[in-house]
């Protein structure tokens, strides 16, 4: 009887021990909201402060999100699906872009303008923001 008390006590107080093992999530069910009127965020965590750590940035087949630049920490960028068309800068110029395959990875600094694009079909990232942490060394040098 302690035991089934106990385990209830314990699985109100930490609710994700109530989670079966691992879940295919299905994206489609997760709510997005528009940005840049141009693409979707579909937050997939939060942190300790309630604003999204982990999140889905999907871009439709044409779009471009104008230059920007974001102060929420160091932000690591996978290229899910789709090619990334990408610049720095704080204006979009095509001339100086690059192009990511699915399954790059980049990381930006906050506070670096930049922008992006969908040219040749959508385009899904996955973005994780670090806040307050810092690249393993290897990387930091990569980044200079």
């Amino acid at each position: 009887m302690k035991t089934t008390v106990f385990s209830a006590a314990v699985l109100a107080v930490f609710p994700i021990l109530a989670m079966a093992g691992t879940t295919n999530v299905d994206v489609s069910k997760l709510p997005g909201k528009p940005v840049h009127d141009t693409a979707t965020v579909t937050p997939l965590a939060l942190s300790q402060n309630g604003s999204p750590s982990v999140i889905l940035l999907s871009v439709a087949a044409g779009k471009e999100v104008p230059a920007h630049a974001t102060e929420a920490g160091l932000r690591l960028i996978t290229v899910v699906s789709g090619n990334l068309y990408w610049g720095d800068g704080d204006k979009i110029d095509p001339a100086n872009e690059t192009v990511y395959p699915a399954g790059s990875f980049l990381m930006l600094p906050s506070g670096v303008p930049h922008w992006l694009a969908a040219r040749d079909g959508d385009l899904v990232l996955q973005l994780v923001v670090l806040d307050g942490e810092t690249p393993v060394p290897a990387i930091a040098e990569q980044m200079k």
